[in-house]
């Protein structure tokens, strides 16, 4: 019997799609940015309004920092696993304007899950890292740390190393004094 469909054999099928992961924005630079345009603004307009010239410097101010608000709002950092071409993308910006820099699959040595007792017990603390050669590559937050940990090793065909502080507090260490006494006993 003949298979009905034949496939070439230099035509390799990626066993997984192309996965995009963005980091949320900096509401530090944000908040920061907003509010000192927010206050060097409520200087300037009623400045303005009552007639005084002499606050141009803080509307200026004003709007730099509101501008620098909104792009600290639309500026992200971005890590996509690009099966399809075999490597790893990092872009860091706003839209076209970007650092974009690539690291191929075989340049990733493993995947680094770190976790830490978080301050609420159900959401521990995680970082993700990929190990490459010469750097760490920092993975933008998630909500599922092992599950992404696990995929991108298993996208990158590298081996996952899992750091932890210590046991989990379900886990209790056996003491398997009585068991070995129970043997000795019947091997008597």
């Amino acid at each position: 019997m003949a298979d009905p469909v034949e496939r070439e054999p230099d035509a390799q099928v990626p066993p997984f799609a192309d996965v995009v992961l963005r980091t949320p924005p900096n509401w530090t630079v944000v908040c920061f940015a907003g509010m000192l345009g927010v206050v060097h603004l409520s200087v300037a307009v009623p400045s303005l309004l009552a007639g005084r010239w002499a606050c141009h410097i803080s509307l200026i101010v004003g709007l730099i920092s509101l501008a620098g608000a909104a792009v600290g709002y639309h500026c992200r950092m971005e890590m996509a696993l690009l099966t399809s071409q075999r490597r790893v993308r990092l872009r860091t910006g706003v839209g076209r304007l970007c650092y974009e820099r690539f690291i191929p699959f075989a340049g990733v040595r493993a995947v680094r899950l770190m976790l830490e007792p978080g301050v609420r017990a159900k959401h521990p603390e995680s970082i993700i890292e990929l190990l490459c050669r010469g750097e760490d590559v920092l993975c933008p937050p998630t909500t599922i740390p092992r599950q992404q940990a696990l995929f991108m090793a298993m996208a990158l065909n590298v081996p996952l190393i899992k750091v932890s502080e210590g046991s989990d507090a379900d886990e209790r260490p056996v003491d398997r004094t009585a068991d070995a006494t129970l043997a000795g006993r019947l091997g008597d």
